[in-house]
């Protein structure tokens, strides 16, 4: 992963600034924060959890399960006994996972630390969430031990890769709300999160540390997330926090793309939240989109398996396609779907396998692998979810069109479609749905051509490929 700057007028581009660098040039002194640059949308793709105390049967069914789809971006879960003794933090519990994590292939890894409001009924140090010091010396001590070229990754023969995002806490409003977490105060979420966010970028500053997820936007169309948005405000305006993870489940009722009623919401999308959200929270930095869950519901509301994997290639782009304020700038950093490593007798609304061992993918499962294997080696070159709702990816000798077909989520609803500036040495143009391949269509020297017959309320791929591919 590189962090690229890009300055207006100047044709430069720096490689691997860390936050706040300074640039003079000419007697004027740049100050430039850093820009995730991903090749592959499987690098930001993928799942969890992976817990420092699951089973190595479990950490390598799901290592597996990760592989067969071609995703390469997990999230962590570490617990409080497993991150903390009560007097010290503890980094080297996680090591062996770190290292399976590694010879597993995985790219992109956040770290989560896990903690809600029912831990402190307990009486006993691990169990208190602590003040700024605690999480400051947590940052500190995670970041220094797994952070890219730490010195323990390097006595381990490991180079250019470690643990790059830190999160902290999972859903902090509680699963009841009894078991919420306080928001300020010296022992709460924002003061935990505050010294997270220093203790990992006394390290390093261009790691990125963000709170983690948060369900009431998508849940109860809550814009302040239960008060936590506003108070986390400060520290995502003045660059301590990266961005915000918000969970995008979606269905036909309660989060709809289409309503049982066939009306189309935007509302409920993830750039639809993103937006809501900052406006709500007065979040006024052009922050980066995460989202560590998300899912299009099946086998509830009368939703088949087939009509969740169709809306879920649309949640699929929803979530990767996330823009910043000026509406074109990529904003996604990472996007984990929810669940991979459940089946549906475990999980009816969200597991994503018929079968755990071997593991089998579901239709949706299908249409997640079908996205990783389209975007190999590509690069996301134009997002535009507010206007024509198109997304275009290119590299490894491939031009990908994204189109999302529904009234609100483009301004082009229809029937056709016109694609632009088609490759030279194109001899095909496939047209994908969320099921595969719908038709090929031979071409011969055009760089522009219209697709017909198009159905409403469905997102298309197009796929130009060279005689040469």
């Amino acid at each position: 992963m590189q962090f690229n700057i890009d300055i207006i007028s100047i044709n430069i581009t720096l490689i691997s600034l860390k936050k706040n660098t300074s640039i003079a040039l000419a007697g004027l002194t740049i100050f430039a924060l850093p820009l995730f640059s991903i090749a592959d949308p499987a690098e930001i793709s993928g799942g969890g959890n992976f817990t420092v105390s699951s089973a190595p049967s479990s950490a390598k069914s799901q290592f597996t399960a990760l592989s067969e789809t071609g995703a390469q971006a997990i999230r962590i879960n570490v617990y409080p006994y497993s991150y903390y003794d009560g007097q010290k933090p503890l980094p080297e519990k996680m090591d062996q996972q770190v290292l399976e994590t590694y010879r597993a292939g995985v790219k992109t890894i956040v770290l989560l630390f896990e903690f809600d409001g029912s831990y402190p009924k307990h009486s006993d140090a691990p169990n208190q969430l602590g003040d700024y010091e605690k999480w400051h010396s947590l940052g500190q001590a995670y970041a220094s031990r797994f952070s890219p070229n730490s010195a323990w990754l390097k006595s381990q023969g490991i180079s250019d890769w470690g643990i790059t995002i830190f999160q902290a806490f999972n859903e902090p409003d509680g699963p009841a709300p009894a078991d919420a977490l306080p928001i300020t105060g010296p022992s709460s979420y924002v003061t935990s999160l505050k010294g997270l966010a220093d203790g990992v970028h006394s390290i390093d500053p261009a790691l990125a540390v963000i709170p983690g997820g948060f369900m009431p936007e998508n849940a109860f169309s809550d814009h302040t997330l239960r008060g936590y948005g506003p108070a986390l405000a400060p520290s995502l305006n003045d660059g301590t926090l990266d961005g915000i993870d918000l969970h995008t489940y979606n269905d036909i009722q309660y989060a709809p793309i289409v309503g049982a009623d066939g009306a189309v919401v935007f509302n409920f999308s993830p750039q639809g939240a993103f937006d809501a959200v900052k406006k709500a929270c007065h979040i006024t930095r052009d922050i980066n989109f995460y989202t560590t869950e998300y899912n299009f519901k099946a086998h509830e509301q009368g939703i088949t398996e087939e009509l969740a994997a169709k809306r879920l290639l649309t949640c699929i782009w929803a979530n990767l396609g996330v823009v910043k304020n000026d509406a074109k700038t990529p904003a996604t950093r990472l996007a984990l779907i929810w669940n991979l490593f459940t089946d549906a007798k475990q999980d009816p609304p969200d597991g994503l396998a018929v079968r755990l061992s071997p593991w089998i993918p579901s239709a949706r499962a299908r249409t997640f692998q079908l996205i990783m294997s389209l975007t190999k080696g590509m690069t996301l070159i134009f997002s535009d979810p507010k206007g024509r709702g198109e997304f275009i990816l290119e590299g490894a000798g491939r031009k990908l069109w994204v189109w999302q077909n529904y009234e609100h989520w483009t301004d082009v609803p229809d029937s056709t479609f016109t694609i632009n500036d088609i490759p030279e040495g194109t001899t095909k143009l496939e047209v994908i749905g969320w099921d595969g391949l719908r038709k090929s269509i031979p071409l011969s020297g055009q760089h522009s051509y219209t697709v017909t017959d198009l159905k409403p309320n469905e997102t298309f791929m197009f796929l130009a490929v060279s005689e040469k591919k």
